[in-house]
């Protein structure tokens, strides 16, 4: 069954039903919703994947809404809620100017030509560095909105050491978030029935079930991985093999025990201590197992094995036929290996020499039932795919950079406006090597009050001693500050020291604007929670949408600026009355003297993370006004090959 695609009222009623659906647990003064589960467990959360997973959504672009939220919030770990609640703003406002093919065109270049500039010549000035070591003002105000005060607290401390003790080096942190985004539900522990002060961090990993086999040892040892039974097979895989009487068979079995036997044995040889195995093996090989002192943990799940073979960096082992005698080389070392009691369970605590960076240590979550213990490990998890946000750069479009170089006047690729008495500066960067990070610009003209962008104001462009054009992110004094360095990444650069010096008209500076304009926003670049960035985007693209030539982008332009103030208007929903009022008009007054935000204490958040939200609503935006039909499929697409007919001539 086919129906006309939806209409942009329409549109805007379905996503303002799914944005009141979630405004209400926006934020850290966000309400919870009880959420029911078929087995009768009652579930309170302000979670807003769960929110969007449990709600019976049926119109078709409710639903593709609600999966381009979770989509997103599953590859930066946040912003479900907020995605909602911005794209039913976006909609509102296109319904309200009438959106038509001409805007959904406009949607398209508004990123490339308003979006992007703005972010590069206007946010990035307010960004800062993110405060070198410390996680918790970034993982508490995260938090905040998922958990109650108490919950939060605790996490934000436990999901901070938990990286600490991970990844010691902090060059690796990135690499040691990934690991733990991806791996967490292996290195974490459920325990229910206990208060969550009682949580603890381990090293090493628990493995969720108890010793087949233990042998208890001392020292380091030895442990092998097998992925299959270590039973020796009477035939090779395909071949019958008879058995014609009763000694037959008892002189098979004698055999498969003897060849048993003669494996243990060689293991023992091998120093072979431990087997961690993902299939269940016989009882023969788990009584020759203890008979030679090996321990065995078995039915490990495929996650589990792959967790260790990252760890360690060794393969399964596979015996080969009769040759019994060759030395076994994959085995990873074990510091401890252990048994554990977690409340009634009984599992296995092995701590593992590790070849990566990543220092393996498991967290032992407890909770008062499984529910809040899924709902705290999802936090967490997702916490730390945030926190891989955090290391990344948001870079300019290749189309933008094509439309950069293609402009014939320096000055305009430098600036928002060309004039010829327009004052430029230089920044020569002076260090001792050609890598340098990038600084934000700072704003060094005090004439203009009313707007950022006037022709007035000076330009920074930046020009290294050694022919490297690169972009200032943070300027202090003599001293450079930079987002690299607060995350220790670039440990071998040297202070960089800036002077100010004369740069001349008519000196081409076409390469420095580019790398200039070429990074939109650092990495580790952050701005305090309460709405600071989509005020500051909204101001900036207000003040461009002004400036604008083409009627269409202006329009987008005013729609998103106004549609991005709907966040902060949830968060201060729950405030105080007027708190929202006030808090806007002080940051605009503050903008339009040059004057910096002020600053509060309630913790950090990633740019990046708010940037890609933006982007990920206006591209959900212009897929559902691409919409043209609706096609109800009642069952399985049938698949259809290329094959030219027999009668085609």
């Amino acid at each position: 069954m086919a129906a006309a695609g939806p209409e942009p009222l329409r549109l805007w009623q379905e996503a303002a039903a799914l944005a009141g659906a979630v405004r209400g647990a926006l934020g850290p003064r966000g309400g919870r919703a009880l959420l029911l589960r078929p087995t009768g467990e009652a579930l309170p959360t302000r979670d807003g994947r769960r929110l969007l997973e449990a709600l019976s959504v049926e119109p078709p672009a409710a639903r593709l809404m609600a999966a381009r939220a979770c989509s997103h919030r599953a590859a930066t770990g946040d912003g479900a809620k907020s995605f909602v609640v911005l794209l039913a703003a976006v909609l509102g406002g296109l319904q309200a100017v009438g959106a038509g093919a001409g805007l959904r065109r406009a949607l398209r270049d508004f990123e490339t030509q308003v979006l992007q500039r703005v972010a590069a010549r206007g946010l990035r000035r307010h960004l800062r560095p993110a405060p070198p070591g410390s996680l918790e003002p970034l993982l508490e105000p995260y938090l905040a909105g998922r958990l109650g005060p108490g919950e939060r607290r605790r996490l934000a401390r436990l999901g901070a050491e938990m990286c600490r003790r991970c990844g010691p080096a902090a060059a690796a942190r990135p690499r040691v978030l990934r690991l733990l985004g991806r791996r967490f539900a292996e290195l974490h522990a459920a325990v229910p029935g206990l208060p969550l002060a009682s949580s603890r961090l381990l090293p090493g990993i628990i493995l969720r079930r108890d010793f087949a086999a233990y042998c208890p040892t001392d020292g380091e040892l030895r442990a092998l991985l097998v992925t299959e039974p270590l039973r020796p097979a009477l035939t090779a895989p395909g071949v019958e093999f008879v058995v014609d009487s009763e000694g037959q068979y008892q002189a098979s079995q004698r055999w498969i025990t003897r060849r048993t036997e003669a494996l243990m044995k060689h293991l023992q040889s091998n120093n072979v201590k431990l087997l961690l195995s993902s299939v269940k093996q016989e009882e023969v090989v788990i009584y020759y197992a203890k008979l030679y002192g090996v321990s065995v943990v078995e039915c490990l799940s495929s996650e589990e094995m792959a967790l260790i073979s990252e760890i360690t960096g060794v393969s399964p082992y596979t015996p080969v036929g009769d040759n019994m005698d060759r030395e076994i080389t994959e085995t990873a070392v074990v510091t401890f290996c252990q048994s554990l009691l977690l409340v009634s369970k009984r599992c296995v605590h092995i701590g593992f020499a590790s070849v990566c960076a990543f220092q393996p240590h498991c967290l032992v979550l407890c909770g008062p039932v499984d529910g809040v213990n899924e709902q705290h490990a999802a936090a967490l998890q997702e916490a730390f795919i945030m926190l891989q946000q955090l290391f990344k750069t948001a870079d300019q479009r290749e189309d933008w950079k094509a439309e950069g170089e293609s402009q014939s006047k320096a000055s305009d690729v430098c600036t928002w406006h060309s004039s010829a008495t327009q004052k430029q500066l230089v920044i020569e960067n002076t260090c001792n090597t050609s890598q340098v990070s990038e600084c934000q610009l700072k704003a060094l003209s005090d004439e203009t009050e009313g707007k950022i962008f006037d022709s007035d104001k000076s330009d920074l462009l930046v020009h290294n001693q050694k022919k490297h054009s690169i972009p200032v992110l943070v300027a202090h004094n003599s001293d450079t500050v930079t987002a690299c360095e607060c995350l220790d990444v670039g440990k071998g650069l040297e202070k960089t020291c800036c002077h100010i010096v004369p740069f001349k008209q008519e000196e081409s500076c076409a390469g420095i604007a580019q790398d200039y304009s070429s990074r939109l926003i650092e990495a580790g670049s952050v701005l305090p929670v309460g709405g600071y960035f989509e005020i500051l985007l909204h101001y900036y693209i207000q003040d461009y949408a002004k400036q604008c030539q083409h009627s269409e982008v202006t329009i987008v332009s005013k729609v998103v600026a106004d549609a991005l103030l709907s966040i902060p208007k949830a968060l201060y929903g729950t405030a105080k009355r007027d708190g929202f009022t006030k808090f806007y008009l002080e940051a605009i007054n503050l903008l339009r003297k040059n004057q910096p935000l002020p600053v509060n204490n309630e913790g950090l958040e990633s740019v990046y993370c708010k940037y890609q939200l933006v982007i990920s609503v206006l591209h959900c935006v212009t897929e559902l006004l691409s919409i043209d039909l609706v096609i109800g499929i009642r069952r399985p697409l049938q698949k259809t090959e290329d094959r030219d007919s027999e009668d085609d001539t």
